[in-house]
């Protein structure tokens, strides 16, 4: 009889916990057990190894093509409006997991097996935000740029936001917030939107 859903999604939470307060080095498999209520005989048979359980903790943790496809960013003919709430979309996203990527970003420099399992997200991310681009240019709602440089650019603006509060707890070079995310959504927009 294999393990049950619940029992995995157990250790899968007590993991992402203990990896979230202690890292990946101060995580043992005896914490990760008693933190799921399970014996280390039943973490091993479920998943083999610490190694293992991080690895599916960063892939569950960063599985987002349900929640862009739900978002659906679409021109709506305000790009202010579309970029501000892609933006607190983003932030959110982002920030929730700040801590999470933190322990990615030191673990792929020691296992290039962590980057596979993450590197998906920010081009889904940056996919998803080109797109955007593309129909707001088609539409007629921007000037005709390239699409795929501008998503770049919004996103370098939240991702250097989620560095800064992975390792050193806060964005310590502006505060972000609603009102921030709407201005930088104005200030892209004015650069972006054709006069009319």
């Amino acid at each position: 009889m294999g393990p049950t859903p619940d029992t995995n999604t157990r250790i899968l939470d007590a993991a992402l916990r203990l990896f979230y307060q202690n890292g990946y080095d101060g995580t043992t498999t005896r914490a990760i057990a008693e933190g799921a209520g399970v014996n280390e005989v039943t973490l091993f048979r479920n998943f083999g190894s610490k190694e293992k359980i991080f690895l599916a903790v960063i892939e569950r943790e960063t599985d987002v093509v349900a929640d862009i496809e739900e978002f659906g960013l679409r021109p709506s003919g305000n790009v202010e409006d579309d970029l501000a709430k892609a933006g607190e979309r983003i932030h959110h996203e982002m920030v929730s997991r700040a801590k999470l990527v933190k322990i990615a970003m030191v673990e792929a420099s020691k296992d290039p097996r962590v980057w596979d399992s993450i590197g998906h997200v920010p081009f889904q991310v940056l996919g998803m935000l080109t797109r955007y681009f593309d129909e707001a240019k088609e539409a007629g709602h921007i000037r005709d740029v390239n699409s795929k440089l501008a998503a770049v650019s919004f996103f370098s603006f939240f991702f250097r936001s989620m560095v800064a509060t992975a390792f050193l707890g806060q964005d310590v070079f502006i505060k972000m917030g609603q009102e921030t995310i709407r201005e930088f959504a104005g200030i892209m927009a004015r650069g972006l939107v054709v006069e009319g």
